[in-house]
This record gives C-alpha cells, structure tokens and sequence, in this order.
C-alpha cells in the first residue's frame, strides 16, 4: 500500500541498540571518508583562525571555494544517503555557506549507476516473471538516468508497443539509508556542540533537540521516496488535478498502474528537451505554465512537487511542460494556504503591521514570541523591494533567518517554492532578459481570490483592493 515505507526513529533505535557492530563499523567508515576534509576544516579554523589570531577569518574564507569542492565530491564518495542530505542542504543557504550550497547544487543529476544485471533481477523478482520478455519487446541494457535511489532504463511493452521509463530501486537502499539516518542521529548532538563551540555558545539541550528533530524530519522525506507506490499515487493525483482545473498545459507521466510494485514503478515514455536546454520561443510561456503549477499545489491541491531541479521540468515535443519524478511531495494544509494569501496581500498594500502575525501563521516564527517583538526586531524592514523578484526574496528571508534565529526560520516549503521559482526565472531570464516571475503570478493569485467564496479569502481581496 502507499505510504508503507516509514521512517521511525525510535524503532531504528531499538533496532540498532541490538546491533552496535554495525553501527560502529559504518561510523568508522565516514570517519575514515572524511578524515582529510575534516582535517582541512580544522586547519582553517584552528590554526590559520586561532593560532595566527586571525580574528577576520580570511584564511577560512580564502579556502572556502576548495572545501566547498571537497564537500561535493565528499557527498558522492559516502553514498546515496549523503547525496540526498546534499541535496536537501543546497537550497539550504540559511544555514549553509553559499559557496558550499551552490556547489551541493551539482549532486542533482550525476549520480554512478548500479550493475545492469542486479536492476534486471529486481524486476524479475518485482514482476513476478522468469523471463523479462513476458512483459517487455525491448529494454535497454544501460540505465539512461541513475540518482541515488534509483535508476531509469527505456522499454517497450509486450501488450501494448507502448514506450515505457522503467525505473527500478537500489538494492539494499532501505536498509542503508535507515543505518545512515541512525549514524546521523546519533553525531548530529556532537556536531551540534562542536558546532556552538566554534561560534563561542553553550549549547542546551533544546539545541540537540531542535538538530535531531530536523534530521528526523528530513529523513522521514527521505524514506518516502522509496516508496514507488506512493509516489505512483502522487503522479497520478497530479495529472488528474490539473485536468480537473483546466490546466492542460502541464501533465505528468502517465503510469502503468498494473506494473506499480514496491520497488518498480513503470510510466509512460515522454518524449521531450529540458527545459533549461529548449531554444524554443515558447519556453517564457511554459516557465509561466510552471508558475501556475506550482501556485496551485501551493494555494490549491496542497500537494507541493519537492524536487523541481531542471532536470524534472521537460517541454514535450507537442509543446506541453511535464513535471518527472513524484517521489518527495510535501503537504500543505488549507490554513497555511490562507496564511500564504494573507501574507501576499500584506505585502502587496505594504500593511507592515500586520506581517508579524503571518510570520506565526506561515510556520516562520514561534507560536509564543510577541508581536511586539517581532516588530521591534526589524525582520520586517527590507520586504517591499524584496518582493521584485525571487533572488530578492530569497536573499532578505535568508538574511532574516541568519541574525534572527531565536525569532526566525525557513520551513520547508518556502525553500523548495523558492527553488522552484528561482530555477524558473532563471530560464525565463535566459530566453528574455525582461522576464519579469512576479508578473506571472498575478493572474493566478487573482484568479485564487476571486473565486474562493472564504472569509479569509474574501478579506485578503478587500485588502489587495
């Protein structure tokens, strides 16, 4: 059934408290693999910061570009885990160095495939076949795309002469993504205090507790994803929703639903160029396409799309944009939709006052801080030119979240939002250099107020008005 593969920490412990051998070989294992980048770390702090007194930290940021190098090729040595936390950091840059995220950026697409022959016989074992044949004329003996928790092969099927993308799971990757997400669970307390110690603050107990609640909620995603039936579910949800909206220009890959299993998912082929990659004159017009896409998981469905790298945004050959790969997904839920559309309001008619209240309903503030400390804190100032476009959004949220901790934070679906919209003006920017995402959104976020009959609704139009 989908949703079958969860991630439980607390069973994880009982499981590996069993088996401490393990648990111990895997972390001398990471200790071994960053042994060296570690050490460069350390260096930089220590001796070229602290022996020589350089209280700048130049030195450091001298070596930054190279370590953020080293991050990179660091991630790809310790295993598919650590490519998805690098992932997962690199729109991160609230809490990551910029040079170090930009970097993480590259893990999207190029991760090293597993043999042919293993792919092959889980799909034998998935499909309850002896003989591939049964099921396909044709299938292609190298994987035309790999990531970490899979990989893709191109078919033919027997019944139909449909092409297909097959996509077939790591073996073992359950397994080893719940032994890392242990590991990290049990070093991210020392990180966390070593971490504190660097910026000179004790660290308390709700700072371990705020670290590994952040690890475990990641690593809930992260399992998800391993779950080939549910994001066969959240495909087909898709495409049925934006049918059902009247949005024909965007699609999903069209499953084959009696080829869905636990660890083989079976679509439709689609034919088309990347997005980033398309000279046609209409990719302004699909970046639009996406736009209202996006809008409408976020204020709408409430099923947000969480890995929109260019990579998963193709422009078909009959001129449509098909959204790939529904393995992470993010709900939100209709409060935070209205808190959204308040939010956008306020900012539009520059209602200053009443940005710290949405602060606490959009998730970026604590429910117990006082407004009135929201407002003297100054988080606010800045916004109404941030808002020209998603560089400037990004940049002022990040910014606000970097010196105002205790007051501040990005959720999750801000960041993958922002990063969806930013890789979108950022191929807009490429084919026009007038594009202008804001303007894009307008006709959506008019459509959204116009139409919902709520009194939320109906208040933040009276406020737009």
């Amino acid at each position: 059934q989908p949703g079958s593969n969860t991630y439980n920490p607390v069973i994880a412990q009982e499981f590996y408290s069993k088996r401490p051998l393990m648990v111990i070989k895997r972390i001398l294992r990471l200790a071994s693999l960053t042994a060296v980048f570690n050490s460069g770390l350390l260096w930089d702090w220590l001796v070229l910061g602290k022996l020589l007194k350089d209280e700048e930290y130049s030195a450091l940021r001298r070596n930054e570009k190279q370590r953020a190098k080293d991050a990179l090729v660091l991630c790809e040595k310790l295993g598919p885990t650590f490519i998805k936390l690098g992932q997962a950091l690199s729109i991160r840059t609230d809490i990551l160095p910029e040079l170090y995220a930009l970097e993480l950026r590259q893990l999207q697409d190029a991760v090293p495939p597993f043999d042919s022959s293993e792919a092959r016989s889980v799909l034998r074992k998935e499909l309850n076949v002896s003989d591939l044949n049964a099921i396909f004329t044709q299938l292609s003996e190298k994987p035309v795309a790999s990531a970490s928790i899979g990989q893709v092969y191109r078919g033919i099927l027997k019944e139909n002469g449909k092409e297909v993308a097959v996509k077939v799971q790591r073996p073992g990757i359950l397994g080893e993504i719940a032994l890392d997400l242990h590991v990290l669970r049990v070093l991210t307390p020392i990180q966390t205090t070593l971490q504190n110690a660097v910026n000179r603050q004790k660290t308390t107990q709700e700072d371990i507790d705020t670290a590994v609640a952040l690890v475990d909620e990641w690593g809930r995603g992260f399992v998800a994803e391993t779950d080939y039936r549910l994001e066969a579910e959240n495909t087909i949800n898709f495409g049925d929703a934006m049918k059902k909206r009247g949005l024909d220009a965007v699609c999903a890959p069209t499953v084959v639903e009696n080829l869905v299993r636990d660890k083989v998912l079976v679509t439709e082929w689609v034919e088309g160029t990347r997005l980033d990659r398309d000279a046609s004159d209409d990719v302004p017009r699909l970046c639009g396409v996406a736009i209202n896409a996006y809008l409408t998981m976020l204020l709408d469905t409430g099923v947000l799309h969480c890995d929109p790298h260019p990579g998963n945004l193709l422009r078909t050959t009959d001129g449509k944009l098909c959204i790939l790969d529904w393995g992470m997904t993010l709900s939100v839920p209709n409060d935070l939709q209205y808190a959204l559309l308040e939010f956008i309001a306020h900012i539009n008619t520059e209602n200053y006052d009443a940005i710290p209240q949405d602060f606490i309903n959009l998730g970026f503030s604590p429910e117990n801080v006082s407004l009135e400390r929201l407002q003297s804190s100054g988080i606010t100032e800045g916004l109404s030119f941030a808002f020209l476009d998603v560089k400037g959004v990004t940049n002022v949220m990040e910014e606000m979240s970097r010196r105002n901790r205790e007051l501040f934070a990005l959720p999750p679906y801000v960041l993958y939002v922002a990063r969806a919209f930013s890789t979108l003006e950022g191929i807009g920017l490429s084919i026009d250099e007038n594009y202008a995402i804001v303007q894009e959104c307008y006709p959506y976020l008019s459509r959204r107020l116009f139409t919902d009959r709520s009194p939320r609704a109906k208040a933040a139009l009276r406020a737009m008005l």
